[in-house]
């Protein structure tokens, strides 16, 4: 059983949101990093030590056709090519939660064979921008660390091209990024109105997740 207070980090401050508004009691300390390794070396460099384990929360693309929008992943490890595989040290044993592994890129996968790519590259079941980054640290700093992730977005239904630009890098919305795409294609509504939902329906099942992990107690393999 891990002591201390369970610190969530969220690269986004959409998912963060999405987890306080959940309605569930997570009993964590709930932060924003901002997206990409910016982000998450930032936060880590402010936020050094930490009594309970360290959790990186929020959306993640899938690599793997199994994943269903929505579902949740609790990453083993984190991989990249060249066969290099950091283990997460914090992986709740809960039974109806699939485990995966998860790789790291610069910007968003936004079509099905970069995806594939990826996937026979690293043999990764999720993209994400922040895991790699997140897991040297926890492993430098000897944090107790953790991976989960919602899937927001699919194999064959991958995220749109620019955007990364949609967020600061704060993890907040750029308002006026997000008018300019609609400006110069007003098309995007519609895909943008199916993101948020995804998103939404991911982080119910990410805090789902983690609440059920803190109540019960963290016990890992």
């Amino acid at each position: 059983m891990s002591l201390g207070v369970p610190t969530i980090v969220c690269p986004l401050e959409f998912e963060r949101k999405s987890l306080l508004s959940s309605g569930g009691d997570l009993r964590c300390r709930i932060a924003t990093c901002g997206p990409g390794r910016e982000g998450v070396t930032r936060w880590a460099g402010a936020n050094r030590r930490h009594a309970g384990p360290v959790i990186l929360a929020g959306l993640a693309g899938a690599l793997v056709p199994e994943y269903v929008i929505g579902e949740t992943v609790i990453a083993e490890a984190v991989l990249a090519a060249g066969g290099k595989r950091i283990e997460t040290t914090w992986r709740p044993r809960i039974d109806s939660v699939p485990r995966g592994t998860v790789t790291s890129t610069t910007r968003s996968v936004t079509s099905r064979p970069a995806k594939g790519s990826l996937h026979a590259v690293t043999g990764a079941t999720m993209v994400d921008q922040e895991a790699q980054a997140f897991a040297e640290v926890g492993r430098d700093l000897g944090w107790r660390f953790g991976i989960v992730r919602g899937i927001g977005d699919t194999l064959d239904e991958p995220l749109p091209p620019g955007c990364d630009k949609w967020v600061d890098h704060r993890g907040r919305t750029a308002l006026k990024e997000v008018a300019g795409a609609l400006l110069r294609e007003p098309s995007l509504l519609r895909r943008m109105r199916q993101i948020k939902r995804a998103g939404e329906l991911a982080m119910e099942g990410v805090a789902r997740v983690l609440a059920q992990a803190v109540e019960e107690g963290v016990h890992d393999d």
